[in-house]
Formats: structure tokens, sequence, C-alpha cells
């Protein structure tokens, strides 16, 4: 099969900035005695970094207690646009669930999570800054939550989850999770719940009536996506070769596995050269992200940081398919 995105097009997380950590610890310090006292709430913050410029992003948080504890993130960029050179009408929304107070452990999630969210606009303005098409990745990504919505079947639910979390832009940004878990000592176990996901892909031979319409429907508005986002004449006319173009699903299923397959093997790959990094003793320039106690540090110590990041987590040049 002839993949249809070249790495420069599809790489969209490439040269992830130190900004990004700067706005967070930002925000974090106005939103902190919240969150840390279960409060919620809704605040607003103009980003003017160099590079990383948003206009008026909200912020909204909601903290409940329950019988289940987790911290859930969406940002939303669907109506967002470049004006003046800043990106506008952007927010991030975090649903946090508590069964008892919040600990520090659970802190450090929620920053992370704050921070993977961070990651995605970032992504999302350097696009529109540059003028880039649309990358598949994220063109599927935007259409995702409007599909949860219209799909009924476990099975599409279920298909819907394994393109979720085979997604580049998604990847990249949970290996920064995992890195900068790393950096503190810390475990991240989503990534092993996610290569666990993608490892049981279930081909379902036996689909039943409308099971494969909402396969059908899935493939049609991810195609529809697709066509709407990109300008690039080359991608447009390979479009019809992709996996998306495929009418009998059985086939399409077997090729998406095969996608997910070369996902796994990537994920491993930068899993192990991120292990490998950590095998010898840590030194402080490489525990200069996401300090345990959040304290800003000259931004020249943190050149290997940022350079690891950008040589080795954004390299996405063999899974350019899905």
């Amino acid at each position: 099969m002839k993949y249809i995105l070249t790495y420069q097009n599809f790489n969209e997380s490439k040269g992830i900035s130190n900004s990004c950590e700067e706005v967070l610890n930002e925000i974090w310090i106005d939103i902190e005695s919240n969150v840390s006292s279960m409060i919620s709430n809704k605040k607003v913050f103009n980003i003017d970094k160099d590079d990383f410029k948003v206009k008026n992003i909200i912020v909204e948080y909601k903290i409940e207690k329950g019988n289940d504890r987790f911290c859930k993130a969406a940002s939303n960029l669907k109506t967002s646009y470049l004006k003046n050179g800043h990106l506008n009408d952007v927010s991030i929304s975090l649903n946090i669930k508590i069964t008892d107070e919040i600990d520090d452990e659970f802190i450090y999630y929620i920053k992370s999570v704050l921070f993977h969210e961070l990651l995605h606009i970032f992504q999302h303005y350097n696009i529109l800054l540059n003028k880039k098409f649309r990358p598949e990745s994220f063109s599927i990504g935007s259409i995702l939550p409007e599909l949860r919505k219209l799909v009924k079947t476990k099975y599409a639910e279920y298909i819907l989850d394994i393109l979720y979390y085979s997604l580049s832009h998604e990847i990249s940004a949970q290996l920064h999770q995992y890195y900068l878990y790393k950096t503190n000592h810390k475990n991240y176990d989503k990534l092993n719940d996610i290569k666990k996901l993608l490892s049981s892909f279930m081909i379902k031979n036996d689909l039943n009536e409308e099971e494969s319409e909402e396969l059908n429907l899935i493939k049609q508005h991810i195609l529809g996506s697709i066509k709407f986002y990109t300008t690039n004449k080359e991608y447009k006319k390979n479009i019809s070769k992709s996996l998306w173009n495929e009418n009998d699903n059985n086939i399409f299923l077997n090729k998406l596995f095969d996608l997910v397959k070369v996902r796994i093997k990537w994920i491993d790959k930068k899993l192990k050269l991120i292990d490998s990094k950590f095998n010898k003793p840590i030194t402080y320039h490489e525990t200069i992200s996401l300090p345990s106690n959040w304290d800003d540090h000259d931004l020249n110590d943190r050149w290997e940081y940022y350079n690891f990041i950008k040589e080795n987590l954004n390299d996405c040049k063999i899974i350019d398919g899905i």
C-alpha cells in the first residue's frame, strides 16, 4: 500500500519548544490553589512567547469526588483561527475525578495532562502559522469526537479508540509525558495500557449489518475531513489509494492492523531509547523539565533535554500512513 503522506507533512509535532513548559508553569501558578483545594473554575490566559502566541485561551477545570480517580482533558481547536499572529478561540477542559484528597502524585499527573494538551495547541499553532496543509493525523483527530456521538455499536467505538491511540500527534505527546516522568524517577503507565490496547487489536470477521454500516460511516467522515483540510494536489491525488477508500471492511481492518503493528514497533523503539538514557546516573541537566518542585531553571540548562526530544521523540517518518 502506498502511504499518502510524506514525513515533512505528517510530523506536526517536530521541534517542540521550551515555551510549552514555560506556559504550563505560568498557568499552573494561577490554578494550583484551586486544584489543590478541589475548587472547580474557569480562567483565561494570554500566551505571548516568541514561538507560541495565543489570545484568551480558556482553561476550565471541573473537580468532583466520586468512585473513580482520573484526569481527562480535551483541547477545543475546531473554530480556532490566526489573527495578528495569535491563535484565537482555543480552550482546554480538564475533567478531574478523585476518590479522596488530591495527593502530590495525582497533582503531578494533572500537570502532565495539561502539558499534553498544550503540546497539541502548540502543534496546531505552528501548522496554521506556517500555512501547512492539515496533516492526516490532525484531520482524523478532529473528526473523532463527532464520530463518537454517531456510532452506537461497541465494535465501532472500539475502532475509534484504536484510531485515537494510533495517531502520530497523540503518540508523540504520550512519549513526551513518559519522558517527563522518567526525568523525575516516576512511572507513567498509560503508554503500556495503550500498547496493550493496540497489540490486542481484534479483527471481527463476522460484522453484523449495523457494525458494517458504522465502519463505512467512520471511513466516509475521515475521508471528508482529510479532503476538507488539505489543499495539497499530490495529497489529494493519492487519497484514492488510502485505506479510507477501501470498500471491503475485512480488507480495511487488516490494513488498519498492519499500520497499528508499525505503531507498536515505533512506540517500543522510543521507549527503549528513553529507558536506555536513564540506565546511567542522571545528572542535573537531564532532570530539568517539570521537576518535583516546579521551580524555573536557567533555560541554558535545558539544552540537552530539548535536543533529546527534537532528535528522538518527534521522528514519525516510519509511521506516516494512518
